[in-house]
């Protein structure tokens, strides 16, 4: 990556780079190999995803601006993730990959419980072993996770492949672990709990608002059956409250890809 940008800051029509960002390594190599060759360029790095207080790599401070190794400017998911920096621009960009959220036009049948698998193989292993006393589950795996390695799954679970908002529309609770789809499914009214991780940081994409009201955390599967029993008491009586939280995170957390968004985003007006 290095290379590549070394390389690129050689071109002297390139004026940005737009480029994915986590800030690992790889990208630090290629964002210090153009700002240390070239002063034309401007680098734009895309954090178009829901994040965890627990990634701490992808924070860009003002000490890696003077190191070198960070993009000019950071767009994030929604306006929740924009942090103050001296030297670095932090803004809010466009979801793109959650463009279905607009659309999403309610829940009509509150019936089932919504497993959805991460890519961490053991979470999910203990996410299916804590839901065997509960009916109507249906079970997502994540897609990097091929399903035959949880072997043959409790008979209480349905799979499917189904899209998730579609999913959603029958859906009285989610059970998630490591998945950013938590914060899709409370966006979208839908009360969640996030099973904690039993062996690493868990990885809970949702903040301190709304949590015992539309989310909470199970620290272990003996825990889950309570907080179930919390939060849907809690929405049956309060569904112009769980409203307010779900618009809350919609607003926080995304920004609609709108055709106009995306030219403002990525400044593609065109020169007249």
């Amino acid at each position: 990556r290095y290379i590549l940008g070394e390389n690129l800051s050689k071109i002297d029509t390139i004026q940005k780079i737009y480029s994915w960002s986590e800030f690992q390594v790889i990208e630090r190599s290629f964002n210090y190999a153009i700002r240390k060759n070239c002063d034309y360029i401007k680098l734009i790095g895309l954090q178009f995803y829901l994040n965890y207080e627990v990634y701490f790599n992808t924070y860009v401070d003002d000490i890696d601006y003077d190191m070198q190794s960070s993009p000019h400017k950071i767009l994030v998911n929604g306006k929740y993730y924009v942090l103050d920096r001296e030297n670095i621009e932090y803004n809010t960009g466009v979801s793109l990959r959650y463009k279905d959220i607009f659309n999403f036009k309610g829940i009509k049948e509150e019936k089932n419980i919504l497993l959805l698998g991460s890519y961490i193989e053991s979470d999910t292993r203990y996410m299916l072993n804590s839901v065997k006393e509960f009916d109507n589950v249906i079970f997502k795996n994540h897609p990097a996770v091929d399903i035959k390695r949880f072997g043959k799954l409790p008979e209480n679970i349905t799979v499917s492949n189904e899209n998730i908002y579609k999913l959603f529309e029958n859906t009285k609770l989610v059970i998630g672990t490591a998945s950013g789809t938590g914060v899709e499914a409370v966006a979208c009214g839908v009360s969640v709990i996030i099973m904690a991780s039993q062996d690493n940081l868990t990885a809970n994409p949702l903040v301190e608002f709304g949590q015992g009201k539309i989310w909470d955390v199970a620290y272990d599967m003996s825990e889950v059956e309570e907080i179930y029993k919390k939060l849907i008491n809690y929405r049956a009586n309060n569904l112009e409250e769980i409203k307010e939280i779900a618009d809350w995170y919609k607003d926080n957390f995304f920004v609609e890809p709108t055709e106009e968004n995306i030219i403002k985003i990525f400044e593609l007006w065109e020169e007249k």
